[in-house]
């Protein structure tokens, strides 16, 4: 009897006990019909949800976004942009454009909504040779751009995204991208307005009106808090999508690649979107609290351990997308790479963050915290030491030997010596 009721208070109290592990239904790929898709919190990089997010595939279109981005980032909205014959003839004539005249002038501005809402390939050319000289420099620009942002999976040869074997990217480099892309203000409303009259030109008198064929910028289907979007198609691409939405104080970004029809990317990109807003939030980690679970001690690269005051720790407040129902307290910390500084009077270090959903133990974010250290000269000078040291037992060490092997050949040199006088000796007695 008693052994019963012990299991019954057990299992009560086992009923009652909050649970720190969060298991969120995720879509299936049965939900999921695009080959390749990635949902990611556009603020910390988070990665909410994923289907082949590394696989190289063709973009299309989408590939406008680093085109704007590098845009924005080289040159004005006035700039003057001039029209060669090969950025207007140079492009098959069956895909986008606004039918430009060779010579013909235009805004970056004007460009950049030919962009954005026509998806134009001759303005693609026109911004990549204006801004770099030539439609293949441009390209090398975008390629090492996408490196710098971690985009480690892509490789660009032209600035619209027409089929090319070498031009290739990933739905999760796509999302890096796209979330530095988001960090310039004027960037989105060129992906995002659906309708715009350009102005005459010096080679057309009369307006050129685009409107968006994106059916989340024209309305034709609901997205909820948009921001941005992009389409793509190539035959050899499919269909593919970038779209960016906030809701709640939350920017999510949605890329779903490799569609085969083209409902099928929007629906894939609203079950996306919704699946983040319903299941996650942002909430707010204190500085406190990041340097309440700092180190003690941290080992530095040259085997150097130093003790670490946590009033000296300079971190900030920061937000983290995490599943509802899971609060800051349920966060756990890992610190990493610890480095010195230049003048050795402070290091750096990294403080990652997780959750765990289910077993599975989820990235959640990351601060650098900079140490202020109280002992900076003397670990700078115990460093020096350290070092001449290490020099000077390097010297010795050769000097040593150096010493043997002299000594070794000496030996060796005697015994031939002493070799050849007994072998003379022998000759002599063998004479007598």
């Amino acid at each position: 009897m008693k052994k019963f009721a012990v299991f019954l208070c057990l299992t009560i109290i086992m009923m009652v006990l909050p649970i720190k592990s969060f298991a969120i239904e995720k879509p299936s790929e049965y939900h999921i019909k695009s080959q390749a898709a990635v949902l990611i919190d556009a603020e910390t990089g988070s990665i909410l949800y994923n289907k082949n997010m590394n696989q190289k595939m063709y973009p299309a279109s989408i590939t406008k976004i680093m085109t704007a981005l590098i845009a924005l980032e080289q040159s004005e909205l006035d700039n003057v942009l001039t029209t060669s014959h090969n950025a207007v003839y140079s492009l098959p004539f069956n895909t986008s454009h606004i039918a430009l005249f060779e010579d013909e002038e235009i805004t970056m501005e004007q460009a950049l909504y030919a962009l954005g809402i026509e998806s134009a390939n001759d303005a693609a050319n026109v911004i990549a040779e204006n801004v770099a000289g030539s439609v293949e420099n441009f390209a090398y620009m975008m390629t090492e751009k996408a490196k710098m942002l971690g985009a480690v999976n892509t490789n660009f040869t032209n600035p619209h995204g027409l089929p090319d074997a070498n031009h290739y990217t990933t739905a999760y480099d796509m999302a890096l991208i796209t979330a530095q892309a988001i960090k310039i203000p004027e960037l989105t409303r060129f992906f995002s307005t659906n309708r715009y009259d350009m102005s005459p030109t010096n080679k057309r008198d009369i307006q050129r009106q685009f409107w968006n064929a994106n059916d989340f910028v024209n309305g034709a289907k609901t997205c909820e808090g948009l921001v941005m979007s992009k389409t793509g198609w190539t035959e050899e691409a499919q269909h593919t999508l970038v779209t960016v939405c906030e809701r709640e104080g939350v920017t999510l970004i949605a890329v779903v690649m490799s569609s085969e029809h083209k409902r099928e990317k929007f629906e894939d990109t609203l079950t996306l979107l919704n699946y983040g807003f319903e299941n996650f939030y942002a909430t707010s980690v204190n500085a406190d609290d990041i340097t309440n679970y700092a180190p003690k001690v941290v080992k530095c690269p040259d085997g150097i351990e130093t003790e670490i005051n946590q009033d000296n720790i300079l971190a900030e407040n920061m937000d983290v997308v995490v599943p509802k129902g899971v609060t800051k307290d349920d966060l756990t910390y890992k610190f990493e790479d610890a480095e010195f500084n230049e003048s050795h009077n402070h290091i750096t270090i990294n403080a990652n963050l997780y959750y765990n959903q289910g077993e599975e133990e989820i990235w959640a974010g990351n601060q650098t915290l900079s140490v202020v250290l109280e002992n900076a000269s003397t670990v700078k000078s115990f460093d020096k030491i350290l070092n001449i040291l290490k020099r000077v037992f390097y010297i010795i060490l050769i000097a040593v030997l150096w010493i043997i092997i002299f000594a070794l050949v000496f030996i060796a040199l005697k015994q031939i010596v002493i070799l050849e006088n007994y072998r003379r000796k022998r000759i002599k007695r063998r004479n007598r």
